[in-house]
């Protein structure tokens, strides 16, 4: 068993974690317990949703995740009434102050980077494609919570979603020509290979797209499932991963009804796996074949 500590890290090992949206949208202290699960599979951080989350809520984790030996990480994401897109200068503001709110809340966790669909909010539709002057909107607002999170030694990485989840950023390479042209360090691109699986005629291509933009990688089933237990050709995305000499973490994000409101926000209808165990079992055993 590949057990990922932190010598084994330093040493260029792929850093694996795993993401606490299977459980729910919030950051809940009632499942830190799962924390040294996590460990005891091989994992080196967990990967924790920080919109709206509480200070006490925040620090509890991080005391948390160092008793367990883990790494901090964060997921986030762009709000109705703080679009970056919006043609509303005020709005535009709120998403600036939005996304600042993020980056200090993962630097008060312990996580260098927040990671998501921080490019446009979520669930916010204009039933026509993105134009340039939204494109350009958002790489003003980008560029100023760009500014703040380098202040608070966070990276903001940009992740593309599918097309029935988003209309702005859907694909690898126009996610990279976005991180391009906005042209700031504390700002990076993402990449989730489900919704790559679903946007990209070769995964393969669209990571060696992302060249120098990508800045973390989600692994994810075509089912939001188990991995290694759905159509992603995960060996063919390893492969991708060491040819453009990917660093990053690799965070298994898969989904559940758990939390039957939010499962049901994702259209998880049923259940994709036998537990968590089972999902942090299979992410593991992932890591040891592939990559």
């Amino acid at each position: 068993m590949v057990v990922l500590g932190v010598n084994a890290m330093d040493l260029g090992a792929p850093k694996l974690g795993f993401s606490f949206l299977y459980f729910g949208p919030r950051l809940d202290p009632a499942l830190f317990r799962w924390f040294d699960r996590l460990a005891f599979h091989g994992y080196g951080a967990a990967e924790l949703p920080i919109v709206g989350a509480e200070r006490a809520q925040v620090d509890a984790a991080r005391k948390a995740l160092a008793a367990s030996g883990l790494q901090a990480l964060a997921v986030g994401f762009a709000v109705p009434g703080a679009n970056p897109l919006s043609a509303d200068a005020a709005e535009r503001r709120a998403a600036v102050a939005h996304l600042g709110k993020l980056a200090e809340t993962a630097a008060a966790l312990g996580s260098p980077m927040v990671a998501g669909p921080m490019h446009s909010a979520y669930g916010v539709w204009t039933e026509a494609p993105p134009n340039a002057d939204e494109r350009a909107r958002c790489i003003d607002v980008l560029r100023q919570a760009g500014d703040h999170a380098s202040k608070c030694g966070v990276t903001l990485a940009l992740e593309p979603l599918n097309r029935f989840e988003c209309y702005f950023l859907n694909t690898a390479a126009d996610c990279a020509s976005l991180v391009r042209d906005i042209g700031h360090p504390a700002v990076t691109g993402a990449l989730d290979t489900h919704h790559a699986h679903i946007e990209e005629a070769d995964l393969g291509a669209a990571i060696a797209a992302m060249g120098g933009a990508l800045g973390h990688v989600q692994l994810s089933e075509n089912h939001r499932g188990t991995p290694g237990a759905g159509q992603v050709d995960f060996g063919k995305v390893a492969a991708a991963l060491r040819g453009i000499d990917y660093r990053g973490w690799l965070v298994v994000e898969a989904f559940s009804r758990m939390d039957p409101a939010f499962g049901s926000a994702l259209r998880i209808w049923r259940a994709l796996d036998r537990g968590p165990d089972d999902v942090l079992a299979a992410g593991a055993r992932l890591l040891r074949h592939w990559l």
